[in-house]
């Protein structure tokens, strides 16, 4: 009877202790994972914006981070950054390695049926693109003129 009352008093004690701990393991477990689908996400949302805004430049600075456990990641995510740094260029190959990258991303998550030619496919309405040249344009000219004058004269006008 005495080791009966001893097994129960054990289970009574360990019991929630245990409980605690597997529920503090699949939190960890489900916030790293929701670390990675949200870099995943902001990745995919930027994949073609000319030019990369900070959220794609930002995401791709934590993947060794948040992605330290998936060597593959790393290593996609390693050779981008070499092409990034090459001088000049290579667009082709930066797109190749791109989606290379949120290929290996998707796989690691789970999405097997995400293939390369759906993550390559990126909707930018036209409107977009002629508000940005616009934009830089006028940036540009802005920029031109204002380097080019000295002094702006000020010219009160007349209170007619």
């Amino acid at each position: 009877m005495q080791t009966s009352n001893i097994i129960l008093a054990l289970a009574a004690l360990l019991g929630p202790v245990i409980a605690v701990i597997i529920t503090l393991w699949h939190q960890s477990r489900k916030e790293k994972r929701d670390q990675k689908f949200r870099l995943f996400i902001t990745l995919m949302a930027h994949r073609r914006s000319n030019p990369p805004p900070a959220d794609w430049v930002g995401g791709l600075n934590l993947i060794d981070a948040v992605f330290a456990d998936t060597p593959k990641v790393v290593g996609a995510w390693h050779s981008l950054y070499d092409c990034l740094n090459a001088q000049p260029l290579n667009l082709k190959q930066y797109e190749h390695l791109t989606l290379d990258l949120l290929s290996e991303i998707a796989k690691a998550l789970g999405y097997r049926n995400l293939k390369q030619t759906d993550i390559d496919k990126f909707y930018s309405p036209v409107a977009h693109g002629e508000a940005f040249q616009i934009s830089d344009s006028l940036q540009r000219e802005l920029l031109r003129v204002l380097q080019a004058t000295d002094q702006l004269a000020i010219v009160p006008r007349s209170q007619d």
